[in-house]
């Protein structure tokens, strides 16, 4: 049998002269492939790219994520962010070249989150398009790989649903646990996001002005917790009115603890992730025909104050809500419940009269 003979290829070569004053080679096999490069570095060149660099986006990810993310996004927001980097993004890409990646890449990548939240596609996308605009804006990349008409898909994550008077006096009345007790009752008459509730101080609370001064935040971790008043967003801080109930009861709490924290573990420092979830969990245990979270008491104290007739722009301010976008979403679901309802009770009673 014959043995295989490797062709040999002799490359030709031309140099460009970057903006720098260096040169960069360009090879090809033959001349027509060679003129091809020539022409689409050349196109780039001209878009203002830096054809000499190497740059990966491994690396620029990294650049990216110190220069336009880190200084001004709270811990969770970042972890959030390298999560999603570091086990949707960069197994895939992290070794290419910016320039190199192409919109299939990108598709690939969007494909392999098929099964995943919409949530968790939104969020692979809005990263991928900030880096790549940041690398644009850069003159690394002529024009972004990800496609305007590329959108997530994937399973909305379900609306989250108020809890009713009957249920919210449930938990109330269901938790016998102190500390347990003053997280529910502080986020059911307050619509206190989580961070805030754990970083509560006592000199935050007025009880003669009948008035909480949102103005701390807890990033609880599983061995410590940090408090700042560095809050979600610059409406994050403002005064909530106190109620009688969780006066009184507050009152009665602050009696019988040396902490400077509302809620505090034994050492009077305040809750870390761990016992924060153990807390959790005796509250979770009173609603078990029920999901009940966080967000959900914060939901439902929103839900209580547009029941109660409070205007927009007041339940904007009392929710710490940046836009009132957010708070037309929470007004929005509350408003087709409401109509829901009303319209269930209509048609009942026609049917009734009728037959």
């Amino acid at each position: 049998m014959a043995k295989s003979v490797k062709k040999k290829y002799e490359y030709l070569k031309k140099a460009i002269t970057l903006p720098n004053g260096t040169r960069k080679y360009i090879y090809g096999k033959t001349q027509a492939e060679l003129d091809e490069k020539v022409l689409r570095e050349q196109i780039l060149l001209n878009a203002g790219v830096d054809i000499g660099s190497e740059e990966t986006f491994g690396h620029f990810a990294q650049v990216w994520f110190d220069i336009y993310k880190k200084p001004y996004l709270r811990e969770n927001s970042q972890t959030a962010i390298k999560y999603v980097l570091n086990t949707h993004i960069l197994p895939a890409i992290g070794g290419y070249r910016l320039r190199d990646i192409s919109p299939m890449q990108i598709q690939a990548i969007m494909a392999s989150l098929s099964g995943k939240s919409n949530s968790l596609q939104s969020k692979v996308l809005v990263n991928l398009r900030s880096i790549f605009n940041a690398a644009q804006e850069n003159g690394l990349v002529a024009k972004s790989p990800i496609s305007s008409m590329l959108k997530p898909g994937g399973k909305r994550t379900p609306e989250k649903e108020a809890l009713t008077a009957q249920e919210s006096h449930q938990l109330i009345e269901g938790v016998k646990n102190p500390r347990a007790k003053t997280f529910l009752l502080i986020a059911l008459h307050t619509g206190m996001r989580r961070g805030e509730i754990v970083g509560l101080q006592w000199s935050d609370i007025d009880f003669e002005g009948r008035v909480i001064h949102v103005c701390h935040n807890a990033v609880m971790s599983p061995t410590q917790t940090t408090v700042n008043d560095f809050l979600k967003t610059t409406a994050g801080k403002r005064d909530i009115p106190l109620s009688d109930k969780l006066s009184e009861w507050l009152l009665s709490q602050k009696r019988n603890t040396h902490s400077k924290y509302v809620i505090s573990m034994q050492n009077h420092q305040p809750l870390t992730k761990s016992s924060y979830r153990s807390l959790w969990r005796l509250i979770e245990r009173e609603l078990p025909d029920g999901h009940v979270t966080a967000h959900i008491l914060r939901h439902t104290y929103i839900t209580r104050l547009f029941e109660a007739g409070l205007d927009v722009k007041e339940i904007q301010y009392l929710a710490g809500h940046s836009t009132m976008d957010m708070t037309l979403k929470v007004y929005t679901h509350y408003d087709r419940r409401s109509r829901e309802a009303k319209t269930a009770e209509k048609v009942r009673g026609a049917l009734q009269a009728v037959l």
